[in-house]
């Protein structure tokens, strides 16, 4: 799911000294209708007459930059407010087309003045609160839509910002709440039934996400992230065709859905159609070269193939491209283990609890490679500390072969009798 973004209002009369001119009126009706070419005519031309007129700068911008001409929108805004440094109107629109540009601590300077000279003026807390999320500071993003809630109560647009931010925080159920109310007033807004389904997915309640992605989907089936969330409930419930069809839909509507390439892969894998697999794990690399996603679950699907060395070769490509990934080099390490190579095994292991106390996983893993190099103190000594940290390792070692060799051995029953339920 997205924000909503809220393009600058051009209607702009209550912020400037005078009423419009009768040129300026006919540039504005050009905006509202989409003429924005007119509405760029008109407003250079009376700019020739009128050299100095701030709110003809603006109309000016506005026209320019929808129109897709960025470089003269931002000189226009650059000069009106040398012109006019107080003009907060000008300020937001500037903010809004550097935050479309992806230009963001350069739109926040903007948007923030601009609510500092206009404080009532929403579009701006909005539009900040947008700022502020791409910022990854989401918690000030949601206060910010608060704000403008507070000053346009029954504003759908605005609920559903603060529902898609309370989201970002796993705040599923709050963002529930919001989505609600903005359904209410709004109850064919295809994104509102996107972000409710998203809320009830995250509280585990897929099968009622699924009735409102459909009905997201149903209002618009061209959006591709509807498909790919109700794709993902899909897998959740574990109907693996459905959301290989979801995916797929997906990537008709978007081609460079590089998270859909992904998790058809895994569902391809799945299936065993592991060329296919491979095939859409090399498109999301194409993609996005620098994700370590597609090189990593290479290596799932090599193994699955038999090819061990591939799968070692996908890894270390992985950890290059994240070398801080503690769950990639634990995955570096079960395949060396594997391929019986257990002291390089050992060394991801150690690397890995090196950085943290708190990983069982490697716990676990260090205390196979202990039990089948036959060292059965530190065998059981990493096995006890993993079973500490997550119980669940005690059953998965009642079972798991790597302790074979010391499973007779005193000291590994009684560690069993230990932990195991009485």
């Amino acid at each position: 799911m997205c924000r909503k973004t809220f393009l600058m209002s051009e209607h702009f009369e209550d912020f400037f000294a005078e009423e419009p001119e009768e040129t300026l009126y006919l540039v504005q009706e050009a905006l509202d209708r989409g003429d924005n070419a007119v509405a760029l005519d008109l407003a250079e031309a009376y700019l020739e007459d009128q050299p100095l007129c701030v709110e003809a700068m603006n109309h000016c911008a506005v026209a320019a930059a929808n129109l897709g001409d960025h470089r003269k929108a931002l000189a226009l805004y650059r000069k009106a407010l040398q012109l006019d440094p107080r003009n907060g109107a000008i300020h937001h629109n500037y903010g809004v087309l550097a935050e479309q540009l992806g230009r963001y601590r350069e739109a926040y300077e903007h948007l923030w003045r601009s609510l500092e000279l206009q404080p009532d003026f929403p579009e701006a807390y909005i539009n900040l609160g947008n700022v502020l999320d791409e910022l990854d500071r989401t918690e000030e993003a949601l206060q910010m839509y608060l704000r403008a809630l507070h000053r346009l109560p029954e504003s759908p647009d605005i609920l559903y910002n603060i529902g898609y931010a309370l989201n970002r925080l796993q705040r599923h159920g709050e963002a529930g709440d919001y989505f609600d109310r903005a359904l209410r007033l709004a109850p064919d807004d295809h994104a509102c039934h996107n972000g409710r389904g998203y809320a009830l997915a995250g509280l585990g309640r897929d099968e009622e996400a699924l009735v409102c992605y459909d009905e997201a989907i149903a209002r618009d089936p061209e959006i591709a992230s509807y498909h790919y969330n109700r794709g993902l409930s899909l897998v959740r419930l574990q109907r693996q065709d459905e959301a290989l069809q979801a995916f797929s839909r997906v990537l008709e509507l978007d081609g460079g859905f590089f998270e859909a390439y992904v998790e058809r892969a895994h569902l391809l894998a799945a299936r065993g159609e592991l060329t296919k697999a491979l095939e859409d794990l090399a498109a999301a690399e194409r993609i996005d070269p620098d994700s370590p996603d597609p090189s990593f679950y290479r290596a799932m699907v090599l193994e699955r193939r038999g090819d061990v060395s591939g799968a070692l070769a996908a890894l270390e490509e992985s950890l290059r491209l994240d070398p801080e990934s503690l769950f990639i080099l634990n995955n570096k390490g079960n395949l060396l283990m594997d391929m019986g190579r257990l002291d390089e095994a050992l060394e991801c292991f150690d690397s890995i609890l090196e950085r943290t106390d708190r990983y069982p996983l490697a716990l676990y893993n260090r205390a196979c490679v202990m039990a089948l190099k036959g060292k059965v103190r530190e065998a059981v000594k990493m096995l006890g500390q993993a079973v500490e940290q997550d119980a669940h390792f005690l059953e998965d070692a009642l079972d798991d072969p790597d302790f074979d060799g010391i499973r007779q051995v005193p000291s590994f029953a009684r560690l069993i009798r230990r932990y195991e339920a009485p």
